[in-house]
């Protein structure tokens, strides 16, 4: 059921044109109505890609967290990918209408075909990036500027759209309207792109502390800082050679309202390893957001926080704005191989202490080996989760829609 859930938006959107088509009584045949269906079903992934793109606040909500959002992004282009193959495989033929291509109707339609190669390549790529080759991955500096292409392929596209007219008139009508759709997508991409530069600040670093492989981050803004809650993650780059890609980590540090945010970030990659070795108080921290919807309920009743490894981070920014009157129970439980690796230990013992209704596990598997989990009749209202997709996944499968969590897949 999760599966097909994560997977409601790119079905919707094929229902509701395939009732379009129907609307039009198509009268050709039946690969030539499945070729049309094909390429709508093919740019309109990609403007709803675009759309999502846009990081725009109203659609964040929408989807329940950017992380959500990000991974129906991913799927939409899936869905763009498989419908422009069967689009290209399998053209609509109207021979009746080809003397009325014009040279701009040829054009129209050779974009089609160098759309679809680019939107090949993008997908290709997005496959290999995905993938380790002998111990050599592709950079994601290399994935991330490719993946502008979208917006070549895109206008080819809505060019391939608008201008082909070598087809009936209800069907040029359907393009046209479907192209406009398009546009406005485009137009709030834009609009977004805007917004983001709204919420990108300029940050001092004011110290980096390197222990068991975290790097911890602390840094103030140079005018107005971010207005964050705690949970919500943000993204970050240096202004400093190797340190210029922007990647998402969660704020480690509570609400703060002069604008310092605090991050603990595991050296798990060529760019987080960069961060550990580069990164040095005084440098320019840019950081854009902040963005996601991971929180805690603040009503009555009982929930547990499980946190494993890195994914400690949202917690701690929980507990240091933890309020001493707790409305409710809360229980969390710390995973990690060892006591060394553990980020933030004495503030979550601080906060056991000095919080009734929160209690504090540390639980380190070299000494006390697998975490037996939780029990299914202990009364937990919400459980919030950050680790590993795989200890997710037992959640999911226990708790269903009481595990609160976010992918960090994209």
């Amino acid at each position: 059921m999760g599966v097909v859930l994560r997977w409601l938006p790119q079905v919707g959107l094929m229902v509701v044109l395939f009732a379009v088509l129907l609307v039009s009584n198509p009268r050709e045949d039946l690969p030539t109505v499945a070729a049309i269906y094909a390429g709508m079903v093919a740019f309109s992934s990609m403007s709803l890609n675009l759309l999502l793109g846009a990081r725009l606040p109203a659609i964040e909500r929408l989807f329940g967290g950017m992380d959500k959002m990000f991974l129906q992004h991913r799927q939409f282009g899936y869905l763009a990918l498989a419908a422009a193959a069967v689009h290209w495989l399998n053209p609509p033929s109207f021979p009746q209408f080809l003397a009325s291509c014009d040279d701009l109707c040829k054009a129209a339609i050779e974009s089609g075909e160098i759309g679809f190669k680019i939107l090949m390549v993008l997908g290709l790529l997005s496959w290999a990036r995905r993938k380790t080759f002998r111990g050599w991955r592709l950079p994601y500096q290399w994935w991330k500027w490719s993946h502008y292409g979208l917006l070549a392929a895109w206008w080819l596209a809505f060019f391939h759209l608008m201008q082909n007219r070598k087809m009936p008139v209800v069907y040029q009508q359907m393009a046209e309207i479907i192209g406009v759709i398009g546009a406005l997508c485009l137009i709030l991409y834009l609009v977004g792109w805007v917004l983001r530069m709204r919420r990108t600040k300029a940050y001092v670093v004011e110290s980096v502390t390197r222990s068991g492989g975290v790097t911890g981050i602390r840094a103030h803004p140079k005018t107005h800082g971010i207005r964050h809650r705690a949970g919500q993650f943000a993204f970050i780059h240096a202004k400093k050679t190797g340190l210029r890609e922007a990647h998402p980590f969660t704020i480690s540090g509570g609400e703060d309202p002069d604008g310092v945010v605090q991050f603990n970030i595991k050296g798990l990659g060529d760019y987080t390893r960069r961060l550990h070795d580069d990164l040095a108080e005084g440098d320019t921290l840019v950081v854009e957001g902040p963005y996601g919807d991971f929180r805690y309920p603040d009503r009555g009743g009982k929930q547990a926080w499980i946190a494993a490894g890195i994914g400690i981070t949202p917690f701690l920014s929980f507990v240091r704005s933890l309020p001493d009157d707790l409305k409710g129970e809360v229980e969390m439980v710390y995973l990690v191989r060892n006591e060394t690796e553990a980020v933030g230990l004495d503030e979550f013992r601080a906060a056991a202490d000095r919080v009734d209704n929160f209690s504090f596990t540390l639980h380190p598997s070299d000494d006390k080996g697998r975490w037996p989990g939780l029990s299914a009749d202990a009364g937990h209202q919400a459980v919030l989760f950050c680790g590993p997709p795989v200890l997710r996944d037992i959640l999911k499968k226990q708790f269903g829609r009481k595990l609160r969590f976010e992918y960090f897949e994209f």
